[in-house]
């Protein structure tokens, strides 16, 4: 019954609309028939992993919706689109804002254009792919694993896909960020400026973490759970836990604050306003994300840590120009792009001391 009035609306908006095509996608086919995007894309392609039956199905379906493959797609196939697709499947602050800036930045210096996704990985894939793309950034999570359907719709995938920021691939290219490094630098540079009680903002469970741990061991520094901020949500902080360690005695108060994400930015900024507090004449602060904003969202420019944007993008150029020809004798790059420490007025020694 669902099929049916399915086939009844798009009929009717057929007789309604404006365009002389059908606006009938392999979405709509894979809706009817109950199968994946994936599946649909085989069938109508002719290639192998749907049995008879399923592929008959859908084939009926197609012709009953008078699907029509989009043959402008069809030809820019066979010259190979020179654009570029750019999966997100997490959205955390203005860093990939800045991300894809970049992205169309370089691209149009190589004649190339950005496509940005931010469905599930798998779903973003296969439309890709209907587009027939290429080269594809994914930027997953750290913990991201491939999922069974994004594997099969990979296998289908005949271009370069390159793995972003966390998470591994086979038979992709990938390009890591030293975050553990760039938390560490983080704690080393506020101890040398003689900083003793420093408190974290962010996971507690990811690789920064084991940095700014590492970071206080080796320099002996105060280690207190009570200044471990954490939330799992970028964006949101327990503001009661907040206003309770910035609104200390100032022989309580931790001296510095390193935050692991742009993210958390906006709502430690606010408490710190609502309680009067000035940085760095009260505490020093250093965020993790090397993006233009830093210089400009608050009072002063603020002190940062984390991978340059421009190399991250120039890296995954690098990775495509340097591949080789397609197939089994493809050649898999994987690079580590390095954090960088960009010191601005948000830090500074404590009164009464004088900086190693």
């Amino acid at each position: 019954m669902a099929e049916h009035a399915f086939l009844k609306r798009l009929t009717q908006s057929r007789k309604q609309g404006d365009s002389p095509f059908p606006m009938v996608t392999i979405k709509d086919i894979a809706k009817l028939a109950g199968v994946t995007i994936a599946s649909v894309s085989r069938a109508l392609n002719n290639e192998p992993g749907v049995s008879d039956a399923v592929r008959a199905k859908i084939i009926a379906i197609a012709k009953e919706l008078n699907y029509v493959p989009n043959l402008a797609a069809k030809r820019l196939a066979d010259k190979q689109s020179n654009c570029i697709g750019f999966i997100f499947s997490i959205v955390r602050g203005s860093f990939f804002q800045h991300l894809c800036d970049e992205f169309q930045k370089q691209g149009e210096e190589r004649d190339a254009s950005l496509l940005v996704s931010f469905a599930k990985p798998e779903t973003a894939l296969a439309v890709l792919r209907e587009h027939f793309i290429q080269r594809v950034v994914l930027w997953p999570g750290t913990d991201w694993s491939p999922s069974r359907e994004f594997l099969k719709v990979k296998e289908l995938f005949q271009g370069e896909i390159l793995v972003m920021g966390g998470g591994k691939l086979e038979s992709a290219h990938r390009i890591a960020v030293d975050r553990k490094h760039a938390i560490y630098s983080a704690v080393r540079h506020l101890a040398e400026l003689g900083h003793r009680r420093i408190a974290y903002v962010g996971l507690t469970s990811d690789d920064k973490l084991v940095g700014f741990t590492l970071g206080l061991l080796e320099y002996r520094l105060e280690f207190d759970q009570r200044n471990m901020i954490s939330s799992p949500l970028v964006g949101e902080l327990p503001e009661d836990r907040l206003l309770d360690i910035l609104g200390s005695e100032p022989s309580q108060r931790p001296t510095a604050f390193i935050i692991s994400s742009n993210g958390y930015l906006k709502p430690f900024l606010r408490a710190v306003r609502r309680l009067n507090l000035r940085i760095p004449e009260h505490f020093s602060l250093i965020v993790y994300d090397n993006i233009p904003d830093m210089e400009v969202i608050y009072d002063v420019p603020l002190t940062t840590v984390g991978p340059n944007v421009g190399r991250l993008v120039s890296a995954a150029m690098d990775c495509w120009s340097e591949s080789g020809q397609s197939g089994e004798s493809r050649t898999w790059k994987e690079v580590t792009v390095e954090s960088e420490l960009h010191v601005r007025s948000s830090t500074g020694p404590l009164p009464g001391t004088i900086p190693s």
